[in-house]
């Protein structure tokens, strides 16, 4: 499709996205939230002004266009198909048409569609083979390497990269929820600094496609057991709280909600407490048993989904299992190694605990074969192939506040390797 018939259905499709009727119509301040709008959904700042010289509010060259990352910015918040023909028959209110009184033309026209569906169908199979072909994900000509790091935590990383050969906008996304950082094709280092201890997938993206290119370990320090607290994720290091933990007086790992506030962080929103121990070990994690139990703070009876989740993290691929209240099953996201079970497409219901009272997770991972337990009872089996490898760290993360009481990693014969 011509690009500025594209964009002028992307602008229709915003419109609509947006909520405010006809952009003609739109006031100054309607351009300003809707910049916000966009940066919320994408993480893409486009400037008010920017959209009015777009939107045809400010006067442009008549071959304009926006750059490349404001383009896909707007596909993505427009939620565009790319691969959907469109002509300019969209973009205005369709006629009605008597066909009955004009067989003849009705059955040209008929034939035409079929001539020019056909002639579509082998253009997007050629076009799709050579996209693949030349796709920049299924050859060399981007790269991504850690070339080196400083500190600990928290820890810069500073990575080389390498996008000149590729037309399209590309970002890198640093595995950590933080925005996705746009890439200009002269670029050649970036760095990131990581506010939390884990393993980090970083990649390079289209925002459609990506392919996974490094790891990166952020230690916890001394070996010690680290608890961290945030709103979201997104939001670290603007809003969190972090520190070595300990077990209370009772043998219990807790924060008291008074404690959180005092440290910024609201108790009344949706927050996250995190307890973990990211010290590489020399073990492969593809043996290994894994046991916690806990039970959450549960507070108020309201229409509410809260979850625990918990994470074993190899140097090559991660196993993550998650815990929700009843009802809340289509929330959940198990991952195995390179595969993700998710509550949308299958049935999770034995993944619902009662948060209120004590419960035991045991999980045996024996050479790749995995059985987990709730309370003594079997819940799930799975057998997977990529492996984990050498051990790199775990967490158990509470959906708002929680008590710990154990959470020990061991190998299949007993011996500790992580044990709070």
């Amino acid at each position: 499709m011509d690009k500025r018939l594209q964009l002028k259905v992307i602008i229709k499709k915003c419109e609509e996205k947006f909520g405010r009727g006809n952009s003609e119509s739109w006031k100054h301040n309607d351009y300003i939230d809707f910049s916000k709008s966009i940066l919320e959904k994408t993480k893409i700042s486009i400037s008010h002004n920017t959209l009015k010289r777009i939107f045809g509010k400010l006067t442009t060259d008549e071959f304009y266009l926006p750059q490349k990352a404001t383009f896909d910015a707007l596909i993505d918040y427009s939620c565009f198909d790319v691969s959907e023909e469109f002509n300019d028959d969209y973009l205005l209110e369709s006629p009605v048409v008597e066909t009955s009184a004009i067989p003849f033309k009705a059955d040209i026209k008929k034939k035409s569609k079929v001539i020019l569906a056909v002639i579509l169908f082998f253009s997007v199979i050629v076009a799709s083979y050579f996209f693949f072909k030349n796709s920049p994900f299924n050859s060399d000509d981007i790269s991504l390497k850690l070339t080196a790091s400083e500190g600990i935590l928290p820890k810069t990383c500073f990575f080389s990269v390498d996008v000149a050969n590729f037309s399209d906008s590309v970002f890198v996304d640093f595995g950590d929820k933080t925005s996705l950082v746009y890439l200009k094709a002269n670029k050649k280092t970036i760095s990131h600094t990581y506010f939390i201890p884990g393993v980090f997938d970083v990649s390079i993206t289209n925002k459609t496609r990506g392919y996974k290119k490094t790891r990166v370990f952020v230690t916890t320090n001394y070996k010690k057991w680290y608890a961290l607290c945030f709103q979201r994720q997104r939001l670290i290091p603007k809003s969190y709280y972090g520190f070595l933990a300990n077990k209370n007086k009772d043998s219990l790992f807790n924060i008291t909600n008074r404690e959180l506030q005092i440290h910024n962080i609201d108790t009344i929103q949706p927050f996250f407490i995190r307890l973990c121990n990211y010290t590489p070990l020399q073990n492969t994690a593809d043996n290994f048993v894994f046991e916690t139990t806990f039970k959450k703070d549960i507070q108020k009876e309201e229409v509410s989904c809260d979850g625990l989740v918990f994470k074993v993290s190899g140097a090559e691929n991660d196993i993550r299992f998650h815990f929700v209240n009843s009802g809340c099953t289509s929330r959940v996201a198990n991952i195995v190694s390179d595969k993700i079970i998710n509550g949308i497409d299958h049935n999770l219901s034995p993944f619902v605990v009662d948060f209120k009272k004590w419960n035991t997770i045991k999980l045996i991972n024996n050479n790749k074969k995995l059985t987990l337990f709730v309370n003594e009872k079997l819940i799930y089996e799975m057998t997977y192939r990529a492996s984990l490898g050498d051990l790199r760290g775990l967490f158990v993360e509470f959906e708002n506040n929680g008590f710990i009481k154990k959470c020990d990693l061991s190998s299949l014969d007993g011996k500790k390797y992580y044990s709070f």
